[in-house]
């Protein structure tokens, strides 16, 4: 009996220790969560105003943090905003709606964020301050080290009513994934924006996150345009590299150092990092081939590849790539040498040419130009520019750069360009003199030593890959990896359509639209065309040479084939036709 009753006992003090145990349990869960709440930090909170404040700058102020499951608020709001971890971001699941009567109200966003900004800003909003990237770096990049004494770096970003959500996750990516010690200052330069709250949230933001001494806001006194507005930030800039950036950018990982360590060893060398591609409606990050410059007799810049035995050896991969021109939006250049060659010209208008005027300054001007393959920078690609078409200015500049540096191969321009040849372009006189006081090269130096391929019927030699295959009587299939699908000519009656379309059909052995030769010239031609044809592209890619795009194909019988950047496109086996089981 007495073992009953101290059995009862010591029933009753566990049940009351458990009691106390889960009590105090859930106060410090309610403690943890009053902690953790946005509203009791100043940092949080500032960063919540950001966000609610970029929903819709043009018009009265709604947040979007509910309840609702596609809400930014509750699941992946804390880690977006803590300084000390960037997060992974989930972009399938920012993009949905999940409660119908924000359908409506969300769409509006979407829409007018396109409009102004040209990319899903609703999504760009969404996803906040900071995020991962995936690292786009060959692997070979992984093994490259640098010296400790590189110079130090002004970073100079220029923009004209950016949405401030872009801006600020480019700064972020700047700061998060650079050493601190190799930037002496971050520059934003606003060239006169007149969206005042979207200026207005950057001030608040750059106030509670950044120091004013390492990321400088400054202002033109006008809207000067983009070559200007350059010029006036690398005017105020102090460091003694120059790097510049669109304003819609992510950096990605180790993007500087390999840029500075080429500059250390030549301060001559201008360099470009690779173009990665964000998507302009999805945001996610494509990784670019390894590409360079080239250009057109009308001074416009284009993407061209490297011969397809470049990369048979693997160091190429992470080897500097002398380009004829750049991109013109991203590089860095030792700020000296920036000076010495003249900077850019201040008589050209806006923007546009500029890029190829001072890459070919560049080359002819004692310095040289090149894509560091493990530098990558992420570029919202656009498809059109939200600030007008700037054809005007582009006529104009490309008629300064054409008359101070073609010499006697300007009628080539004007053959491109003949609407231009009673155009007016200015007063060209200090630019010729800077040419001449730099005793700089002639144009034809250029096409003989940079980039022949200007001239027609001057192309690299690609044929000691290509001739291997050829053969005036073999046949070939072009099947879309992983299917039966096979690229075909539209046909009538067996015979490929003047101006029809590709597309992929069922692979037969019968089927001519579907049979492929090799040229003696290295190309793929489809049998019975010749105006149609097709360079190959390491990697299984096809390149369209005529547009400068590679194939993409749905794996759906029947689909159009479409024209897209290689880093999306499809790959393709070639495989000989055998008839004997025909």
């Amino acid at each position: 009996m007495a073992y009953a009753r101290y059995f009862m006992l010591l029933s009753v003090l566990l049940t009351i220790l458990w009691v106390a145990i889960i009590y105090t349990y859930l106060r410090r869960i309610d403690n943890d969560l009053s902690r953790t709440d946005p509203s009791n930090s100043k940092s949080t909170e500032a960063n919540r105003k950001y966000i609610i404040s970029l929903v819709q700058p043009s018009s009265p102020l709604v947040a979007l943090t509910s309840t609702a499951e596609n809400d930014l608020s509750k699941d992946i709001f804390d880690e977006q905003l803590s300084p000390n971890k960037v997060p992974e971001v989930d972009l399938i699941k920012l993009a949905k709606v999940n409660d119908a009567n924000e359908q409506e109200f969300l769409q509006k966003i979407f829409e007018d964020g396109l409009k102004k900004y040209a990319f899903n800003e609703l999504l760009s909003q969404r996803i906040g301050p900071r995020r991962k990237i995936p690292d786009s770096r060959h692997h070979l990049c992984l093994n490259e080290t640098y010296p400790d004494d590189l110079p130090l770096t002004s970073i100079i970003i220029c923009y004209y009513n950016e949405a401030p959500s872009a801006l600020i996750r480019m700064v972020n990516s700047i700061l998060d994934r650079t050493p601190s010690n190799l930037i002496q200052e971050i520059i934003l330069v606003d060239d006169s924006s007149d969206s005042e709250s979207s200026v207005e949230s950057l001030k608040i933001y750059a106030h509670e996150n950044w120091s004013s001494d390492l990321v400088r806001m400054l202002r033109t006194e006008k809207n000067e345009g983009l070559i200007r507005a350059r010029l006036f930030g690398a005017k105020h800039a102090t460091g003694q590299v120059l790097v510049f950036l669109d304003s819609h950018c992510e950096v990605n990982e180790r993007w500087l150092e390999p840029l500075l360590d080429r500059i250390n060893a030549n301060p001559q060398i201008v360099v470009c990092p690779v173009i990665d591609i964000i998507d302009s409606i999805n945001f996610k990050y494509i990784k670019s081939p390894v590409c360079k410059g080239g250009m057109s007799w009308s001074m416009v810049f284009q993407w061209d590849y490297p011969v397809q035995s470049y990369f048979n050896d693997p160091h190429n991969y992470v080897a500097p790539l002398k380009s004829a021109t750049m991109a013109g939006g991203l590089f860095a250049i030792d700020r000296d040498f920036f000076n010495k060659i003249g900077q850019y010209d201040s008589g050209m208008n806006v923007w546009g040419a500029e890029n190829v005027e001072i890459s070919i300054r560049i080359w002819l001007c004692g310095g040289q130009l090149e894509i560091i393959p493990c530098s990558r920078v992420g570029h919202i690609f656009r498809s059109r520019r939200p600030y007008g078409v700037g054809t005007e200015s582009l006529n104009y500049n490309s008629l300064r750069a054409a008359n101070v540096w073609l010499d006697e191969y300007i009628d080539k321009f004007y053959e491109s360009k003949p609407n231009l040849r009673d155009v007016d372009y200015g007063d060209i006189s200090e630019r010729r003199a800077i040419r001449e006081k730099l005793q700089c090269k002639p144009f034809k130096w250029f096409l003989e030593n940079v980039y022949p391929e200007l001239l027609s019927g001057n192309y690299p030699r690609q044929g000691e890959i290509r001739l291997f295959y050829w053969n005036s009587t073999s046949k070939y299939h072009i099947i879309l990896r992983g299917t039966d699908l096979c690229l075909t000519g539209e046909s009538n009656i067996d015979r490929i359509v003047h101006g029809g379309r590709a597309i992929v059909e069922r692979c037969q052995k019968s089927a001519r639209q579907q049979w492929w030769r090799w040229s003696k010239n290295g190309e793929l031609r489809p049998m019975g065309s010749s105006n149609l044809c097709l360079d190959s592209l390491k990697d299984g890619k096809l390149f369209n040479t005529a547009i400068r795009k590679c194939l993409y194909s749905n794996k759906e019988p029947l689909s159009v084939v479409e024209n897209r950047f290689c880093s999306v496109a499809s790959e393709w086996d070639i495989r000989k036709i055998i008839f004997k089981d025909i």
